[in-house]
């Protein structure tokens, strides 16, 4: 595994061509979680994937499309079309230095924005096979949080992460379980606060470290084998 600690005479050598950019964000999580979770969580990930992968874990990028979280103090976003470009010039910038292949761990579920990049990415830079790889898709059916549905921000499964990788950041005494869930498709009109009274979802009164240590290793895993999936599957027909 290599990441910014490496230095240029150790990528110079490295056998890998994968790059892994882990894209967090700094945004509000209620009372009880830092601004900081995604990012916190996702740079794990990321690590784990650089290592089962021997790739090149890139330094998590902190901000990302949480302009639906305007309103809380601490909230940084960038618009759709900045975090694009600035994909975009990663993008390049790795290309440039000999790397074929770039995936981007989306630890935000507001980054709606990575697909169309990543289509427009492929279509721009044909020897660089860029991917998305979101580390929660199938965290449902894991079993692991069985109150887990519809929209995560705060809730079970964030807490127990945090409560795995960095308790210490965790206010579990403020959680609250709200009792209506907040309507995911009202974030594409108003900021969260405005239809949410606690600004998070699901049941973060019932997390618990171990469940977020089955989390992240479960995540890992689903990443390592999607990533695996899509180079055997896509990369042979680059190589045409």
């Amino acid at each position: 595994m290599y990441t910014a600690l490496s230095t240029t005479t150790d990528l110079q050598k490295a056998p890998t061509r994968l790059a892994i950019l882990p894209i967090g964000a700094t945004e509000q999580h209620s009372h009880h979680l830092p601004l900081a979770t995604d990012s916190i969580v996702i740079e794990t990930i990321g690590l784990g994937v650089a290592k089962a992968l021997n790739a090149y874990c890139l330094p998590t990028l902190p901000f990302s499309a949480s302009h639906m979280h305007r309103g809380c103090r601490g909230t940084v976003w960038l618009r759709n079309s900045t975090l694009q470009m600035v994909v975009r010039d990663i993008a390049a910038s790795v290309r440039h230095e000999g790397f074929t292949q770039l995936v981007l761990l989306n630890g935000h579920g507001g980054n709606f924005i990575l697909m169309a990049a990543v289509q427009d990415l492929n279509m721009e830079f044909p020897d660089l096979l860029t991917m998305c790889v979101d580390p929660f898709e199938r965290m449902a059916e894991s079993g692991i949080f069985p109150h887990l549905k519809g929209m995560s921000h705060g809730d079970e499964m964030e807490t127990s992460s945090l409560l795995h990788l960095r308790p210490e950041t965790v206010r579990l005494k403020l959680a609250v379980d709200p009792k209506v869930e907040p309507d995911r498709e009202m974030l594409r009109y108003l900021p969260f606060k405005e239809f949410s009274k606690w600004t998070h979802s699901g049941v973060p009164t019932k997390s618990s470290a171990a469940q977020g240590r089955r989390a992240i290793e479960f995540m890992i895993s689903h990443c390592v084998k999607t990533i695996r999936n899509s180079i055997r599957k896509v990369g042979s027909r680059q190589k045409k």
